[in-house]
């Protein structure tokens, strides 16, 4: 859920917890940001310019067993013995749909639910034996707004930290024969088919391609998505978040996934690229959802970084061909180093097109209260540079909007169909609540089993 230009803080020393987490490799040098040329190659053979096609198969357990060799295999995933994320309001830890009047939001869209949980997992073979540079995070997200319906998912992300190997994995849209909520605070609890059972991991889990989707379109930078939200979520008796913090080379690349969008923006002399990559769909998708960079970035200083926020917002508009010193750039993989590429790049995809973006006014520097909550700005829609006039944000769609009407009607399962029609009246439709009922839909209201 990938170090973005959101809420990362750069300087995190990872160790081992208890003998169960693996060392994150934390460079203490400057971040290497030589890039390759377009058409330069540290092999004969360029992978930016020979265009391949996807090997990931339809089934998860033969995902599984594609990525053994990186990887290791997937952990068995026990929501009981994770970490539940914490939420809070003016402080103090409440439980709950809290909207967006909790002090550690999602950023997702208008809800932020208690009772999601986080695990980090270290890496180990068939026969279990450790693999010190690999790590798998476990996700559970919980959507519901009653312990008796079980609206959400349950995410793994493998990462080699030294190829950069990563693989993702999707639970079905129906956890319930798995997962229960507890009744006060919604925590998710269960525990999730391993692949030593092959058909059940199958019902449990799915793969990208199986929903035509390129996780790279919100892990684009690198594996793991971090906010307040998920940093809320510490390992167990120390102050590090369950989620690593990854730099500006960290190695990435998607197994299977050789014809995903891994461009990412780079603009020479631009202090935004100095700890980590920027992507900047999922930038886009917490600005629209409320956050502001400038209130949260550079950590040590928020909002000092402001021209070079707004260079960077001009090139996501006009492209990187446009702008002098910007560029689109591959990440570091398999022992290469990165590479800048240009408009011959096979793999260009929706998410990475230069767009409108969503800007709001530049934070006051004494933006935080003294217990260090952040206030919540309105929310608006301006230009790249913050000129012109400020535009309302376009509401969430409702549960009158034609589209969602008519795939509501095609559900054929009555029991999710009213889940659905309860939690939009509730919450209105974000784009991850509209991707969740397309995808349920598309596999005929059943979810992959």
């Amino acid at each position: 859920m990938h170090r973005l230009l959101s809420i990362l803080t750069p300087s995190l020393v990872l160790g081992v917890l208890l003998g169960l987490t693996p060392p994150i490799a934390i460079p203490t040098s400057e971040p290497d940001l030589r890039l390759l040329q377009d058409g330069e190659s540290n092999t004969d053979a360029n992978p930016t310019q020979i265009k391949q096609k996807s090997t990931m198969p339809q089934t998860a357990y033969e995902y599984a067993k594609m990525c053994e060799a990186e990887l290791g295999v997937p952990p068995k995933i026990v929501l009981d013995d994770a970490v539940e994320i914490p939420l809070y309001v003016n402080g103090v830890k409440t439980y709950g749909n809290l909207g967006r009047r909790c002090d550690n939001p999602s950023f997702l869209g208008k809800a932020t639910v208690s009772g999601s949980t986080l695990q980090r997992h270290v890496g180990r073979t068939a026969d279990g034996t450790l693999i010190p540079d690999v790590l798998w995070i476990s996700f559970g997200r919980n959507s519901s707004y009653n312990h008796q319906r079980v609206i959400g998912s349950v995410q793994m992300i493998g990462y080699n930290q030294k190829t950069g190997a990563t693989a993702f994995f999707e639970s079905c849209d129906q956890i319930e024969p798995w997962v229960s909520l507890d009744k006060e605070t919604l925590r998710m609890r269960g525990t999730l088919p391993g692949i030593d059972e092959p058909k059940q991991f199958n019902r449990a889990f799915v793969t990208p391609i199986s929903r035509d989707t390129q996780c790279v379109e919100c892990h684009q930078n690198d594996p793991f998505i971090t906010n307040p939200f998920i940093n809320a979520a510490k390992l167990p008796g120390t102050n590090e978040a369950v989620v690593p913090a990854l730099d500006a080379d960290a190695p990435y690349y998607v197994i299977g996934g050789e014809d995903w969008d891994m461009r990412t923006l780079h603009i020479r002399d631009n202090a935004c690229f100095e700890c980590h990559r920027v992507g900047m769909s999922t930038m886009q998708m917490f600005m629209k959802n409320g956050w502001d960079p400038n209130q949260h970035m550079p950590p040590d200083d928020p909002g000092s970084l402001n021209d070079d926020l707004q260079a960077l917002l001009t090139v996501w508009q006009q492209g990187p061909e446009n702008v002098e010193g910007a560029d689109w750039v591959i990440p570091p993989a398999r022992e290469q180093r990165g590479q800048i590429v240009g408009k011959e790049y096979p793999y260009q995809a929706h998410f990475n097109q230069p767009r409108t973006v969503y800007k709001k006014p530049m934070a006051k520097r004494s933006n935080q209260s003294k217990e260090g909550n952040e206030r919540w700005p309105d929310k608006k829609k301006t230009d790249s540079l913050g000129n012109g006039e400020s535009k309302a944000e376009k509401p969430t769609r409702g549960i009158n909007d034609p589209e969602i009407q008519t795939l509501l009607n095609r559900l054929p399962d009555t029991q999710i169909r009213r889940g659905f029609i309860d939690w939009i009246k509730e919450n209105g439709v974000d784009d991850e609540t509209f991707e969740k009922l397309r995808a349920m839909v598309k596999e005929g209201g059943k979810g992959k089993r």
